[in-house]
């Protein structure tokens, strides 16, 4: 039984992967200015569209994957430790394209909300009808 789980994991972990790959290819041939990362998450989503359902040995595998995400970021913390010197040269545009994209990116998330609410047929959050 431990051994099936083992594959389960290693073969969604591979899907993982293969996504990824995937989409960094089609950005890297096609030469769209979208990063592979989110062609491989599309790419992804429509395979679990297609399914119906998302697989145990996948989900296992995200849910892991997602509760030690903090150790993702120690490569990009080392890399900023790297380029400390530009990073303090242009420290002012990065943190106002921080609070200004996250500002956008909050305004798009609620205005996605709204839309979503009014396909469902709730005139607001409340659920209640007029």
């Amino acid at each position: 039984m431990r051994v099936l789980k083992a594959i389960q994991w290693i073969l969604a972990f591979l899907a993982l992967v293969a996504c990824n790959e995937a989409g960094s290819f089609i950005a890297r041939e096609t030469g769209v200015p979208i990063p592979g990362t989110v062609i491989g998450i599309l790419i992804m989503l429509v395979v679990l569209l297609v399914l119906r359902r998302v697989p145990e040995g996948l989900r296992a595998t995200s849910v892991y994957l997602l509760s030690h995400l903090n150790l993702f970021y120690v490569p990009a913390g080392v890399g900023v430790m790297g380029y400390l010197a530009l990073v303090a040269r242009d420290l002012w545009p990065i943190v106002i394209t921080m609070f200004a994209s996250t500002f956008l990116a909050t305004i798009a998330a609620g205005l996605a909300f709204q839309w979503a609410l009014r396909l469902r047929g709730r005139p607001d959050a409340s659920g209640d009808e007029a």
